[in-house]
C-alpha cells in the first residue's frame, strides 16, 4: 500500500514536472516570436504541443493554446495554408471545451477571417467576423476598444466587397467607440476617421 501510495505520488510529480517544461518550451517560443525568429518559435511550440497531447489529451484547452501559437507564427511568416490549419485545431477544441462567448474563441475567430481577409475571401472572412462581434457584444461592455475593433475590420471588408454604406456604417461605429476610449491622436481614431473620409469621396462619385 506504501509502495503504491509512493509510484503515484512520484508519477504525479513527474507528470507535473513534465508540464512544467511544456510550459518552459511555450515560454521560449513567445520570446523568439518577439525576437522576430519565427523557425525557433516554431520548435519550441511543437516541443510544448507534443509534451501537453501526450500529458492532456488531443482535446484540452491548453494544447488549443499551443495550435494558436503555432497559427500565429505561420501567419506572421505570411505561410497562410499553415496557419489555417493549426488556427481551425485550435478552433475545434476551443468550441467543444470553452463557454460559447469566450473572448479567447472570439480571438481565434478573428484571427482565421484576418486570414480569410488576406487572402481575398471576404465571404468566408465575413462569418468569422460576425462571429466575434456577436460574442465581442454579449462578453465585453458596449465600448470596449475589441468591439470598436471588430466595427473596424467589418468595415474594411464592407470596403473590399464594394458596399461602400455598409462600409461607412461599420466606420461610424468603430469610430464612435475609439473617441471615447483612446486620445484623438490615437492612430485606430486617425485610421477610422480616414476610412470614413474616403468612403464618402467613394459613395460621392
Amino acid at each position: 500500500e506504501e509502495n503504491e501510495q509512493a509510484r503515484k505520488c512520484y508519477k504525479r510529480m513527474l507528470k507535473e514536472a513534465q508540464l512544467t517544461l511544456g510550459n518552459a518550451e511555450l515560454g521560449l517560443g513567445r520570446a523568439s516570436l518577439r525576437c522576430n525568429d519565427c523557425q525557433e518559435g516554431l520548435e519550441h511550440f511543437q516541443a510544448a504541443l507534443e509534451i501537453r497531447q501526450r500529458l492532456l489529451g488531443e482535446n484540452h484547452p491548453d494544447v488549443a493554446e499551443i495550435f494558436s501559437f503555432l497559427g500565429e507564427t505561420y501567419n506572421k511568416m505570411q505561410n497562410y495554408d499553415d496557419a489555417l490549419v493549426y488556427l481551425v485545431q485550435a478552433m475545434d477544441i476551443e468550441e467543444k471545451t470553452l463557454p460559447p462567448n469566450s473572448i479567447n474563441l472570439a480571438a481565434t475567430y478573428d484571427t482565421i477571417g484576418a486570414i480569410y481577409m488576406i487572402l481575398n475571401q471576404y465571404d468566408v472572412a465575413l462569418i468569422y467576423y460576425e462571429k466575434v462581434l456577436q460574442i465581442r457584444q454579449v462578453a465585453l461592455h458596449a465600448d470596449h476598444p475589441q468591439i470598436a475593433a471588430i466595427y473596424g475590420s467589418l468595415g474594411s471588408l464592407f470596403e473590399y466587397k464594394g458596399d461602400y454604406s455598409k462600409a461607412l456604417n461599420y466606420q461610424e461605429k468603430s469610430l464612435e467607440i475609439a473617441k471615447k476610449t483612446r486620445a484623438a491622436t490615437h492612430t485606430i481614431v486617425a485610421n477610422a476617421q480616414e476610412s470614413i473620409r474616403r468612403l464618402k469621396a467613394k459613395i460621392k462619385q
